[in-house]
């Protein structure tokens, strides 16, 4: 990635590898345009794959030493935290 000021370019290669995560990155020519694609890549799998997102943040959290919040459930009509 090459970022000139505010402007952000992308070489092809990082554009076909970014592709293969599910990331498109062909149009994005900003750092709020970069921000938006990941978090439509987050909402997608949040929706499709909610398993693979939630390995994927355990993952991320353990390698930067960071914990993940308390996941909040409903069962039986009450809230209840688990971890």
């Amino acid at each position: 990635m090459l970022k000139s000021g505010k402007i952000l370019r992308f070489t092809p290669s990082e554009i076909a590898e970014a592709r293969l995560l599910g990331l498109d990155l062909s149009a994005v020519k900003t750092e709020e345009q970069f921000r938006s694609a990941v978090l439509e890549l987050i909402t997608t799998l949040e929706r499709e794959r909610p398993a693979l997102l939630e390995q994927i943040a355990k993952a991320l959290a353990a390698a930067t030493g960071r914990k993940l919040p308390a996941q909040v459930t409903v069962v039986g009509g009450r809230k209840r935290t688990s971890t």
